[in-house]
């Protein structure tokens, strides 16, 4: 059996240093020991190398591969010398496939079918080993099949690591296989980019939405105002994380401006900070919430998307994303006669190229100017 040795850092936290010794007539054969930020972490990896060890040959393997560097050793290198936190998505997918049986394998041993085998894995919906060894349940490895889009943004990811992560862990990564693998994953259309949506929610789906928000409101004050929150979504033109993040302090109401902070990019999210002009509409139901938190809707954004998405289902509207608030917001001020440089002014788009889809629109004026429900929306909490 391995064991699990916790060690205090200089700013106080943790980490464990896990070791898995084999012995052969008294002499060490294999030693060896990976370092995890979280106990529960390093108890996985332990089970995991007790395992593959235990199979036929596998301790032959591990003492093969033991001057190797695995695919989530590297991972956790390349996390460790980053500057910044990555963001939710980049660090959820790193960390399946650090638990996946891949994860175990000696990076510069990859070839380009162990990559194809690999999104083949992810798209069937295999499940990586769950993190906390409380919920290593047989429940949890139950397929649950991705889309090619996904397996994508798994790949990607993971491409990352290989282009840049060489001189991280002092290792040559497999660029090429890589690459060639993705080619051809391309080719047999296994992964695909996500397809743009057109999806706009129209007029009576919004009063669905607001009276279901709004009476439920009105009955108890005390819960998220819904109908504020979807309203700011196509008024403010920005995304759920940017609008929950906002903060008193960041708004300027004389300069019709607000900051939006680490504003999501594909290449650099974390200190990404845009000012960026917000319109009278917008500045209006702002104006309208309390000043009783340091953030101006200072919700959870997992109950703002668990809120949305039931009562889409309860309304029977459907494929109706709270992403597509945003794209109505946008599309509303072209159809006002704003210019791509203007438009891109209020919803923080750095690439002109990412409107160029909205140039279609008609210019027919604004649709809610006299919207009933502008009265309710300006109403202070």
């Amino acid at each position: 059996m391995g064991t699990i040795i916790e060690r205090k850092k200089k700013n106080g936290k943790s980490s464990f240093t896990a070791q898995i010794r084999k012995k052969k007539k008294g002499v060490v054969i294999l030693n060896v020991v990976e370092t995890f930020s979280t106990h529960s972490a390093a108890k996985s990896w332990l089970a995991r190398m007790e395992r593959n060890i235990g199979k036929k040959d596998g301790l032959e393997r591990a003492m093969r591969a033991k001057t190797r560097k695995s695919v989530s050793r590297c991972i956790e290198d390349y996390s460790a010398a980053s500057p910044i936190d990555f963001g939710k998505s980049k660090a959820q997918m790193l960390s399946t496939l650090s638990r996946l049986e891949f994860g175990s394998k000696a990076i510069d041993n990859l070839t380009a079918p162990d990559f194809l085998d690999l999104a083949k894995d992810l798209l069937s919906g295999i499940q990586a080993p769950p993190i906390d060894p409380k919920r290593d349940t047989p429940e949890h490895y139950t397929l649950k099949p991705r889309k090619p889009q996904t397996v994508n943004g798994y790949m990607v990811t993971l491409g990352t690591l290989i282009r840049y992560g060489g001189p991280i862990s002092r290792v040559t990564m497999p660029i090429a296989e890589f690459e060639e693998a993705m080619r051809t994953l391309k080719h047999q259309r296994m992964v695909t980019k996500s397809d743009t949506r057109s999806r706009r929610p129209s007029m009576e789906e919004l009063d669905k939405l607001l009276e279901y928000f709004y009476s439920r409101h009105q009955a108890n004050p005390r819960i998220v105002p819904m109908h504020k929150i979807i309203a700011a979504a196509i008024f403010e033109t920005h995304r759920q994380g940017a609008i929950l993040s906002q903060t008193w302090s960041d708004y300027d109401e004389s300069n019709d401006q607000i900051m939006i902070r680490n504003m999501k990019h594909p290449m650099q999210t974390v200190g990404n900070d845009m000012l960026l002009d917000i319109r009278k509409e917008a500045q209006s139901i702002i104006n309208s919430m309390p000043r009783v938190d340091d953030r101006i809707f200072p919700y959870n954004r997992d109950v703002i998307s668990r809120h949305f998405t039931d009562a889409c289902k309860i309304l029977e509207i459907e494929d109706l994303h709270f992403h597509d608030l945003r794209h109505e917001g946008i599309s509303r001020l072209f159809e006002m006669g704003l210019t791509i440089p203007q438009v891109a002014q209020v919803s923080g788009h750095r690439s002109w190229q990412s409107l160029q889809r909205y140039t279609q629109i008609k210019h027919s004026g604004d649709k809610y100017a006299n919207w009933k429900w502008w009265p309710l929306i300006a109403a202070s909490s």
